[in-house]
């Protein structure tokens, strides 16, 4: 890696000449992009931005999608039987793919007899 002072710099620090390099070089370090920067006159890059994809509907995703759809809702627990997953599996897919990714409105509420129950809020 190769530092390079420009006049600017030598006028901060209080230095009149620079005896390590030619004033021309100097100049055209000041002149040209340093190594990652965009050039001047290039547009800059847009951030790609995906719409989440509709699950398959044959996934155990929308088969979970389904099941919180439901008026009566699901429990971590008849998730995982249905699906033969983890309960701690359930809750990430819940968290992860359904709230972050998917960004459904997943609610959860405490039932007496059948303990946390999540649903999909359907608006509209």
């Amino acid at each position: 890696m190769t530092l390079v002072a420009t006049q600017a710099a030598f006028a901060a620090l209080g230095i009149d000449k620079c005896d390590e390099a030619p004033v021309a070089e100097v100049e055209a370090a000041d002149e040209a992009p340093a190594k990652g920067e965009a050039k001047p006159n290039t547009p800059a890059r847009k951030p790609k931005t995906k719409a989440p994809k509709a699950p398959r509907k044959d996934s155990k995703q929308a088969q979970l999608i389904a099941m919180l759809r439901r008026a009566k809702g699901a429990t971590v627990q008849e998730i995982a039987e249905a699906l033969s997953w983890q309960p701690h599996t359930v809750r990430g897919a819940i968290a992860g793919a359904l709230k972050k990714k998917l960004g459904l409105d997943v609610t959860s509420e405490k039932d007496e007899k059948r303990g946390r129950v999540y649903r999909i809020n359907v608006l509209g």
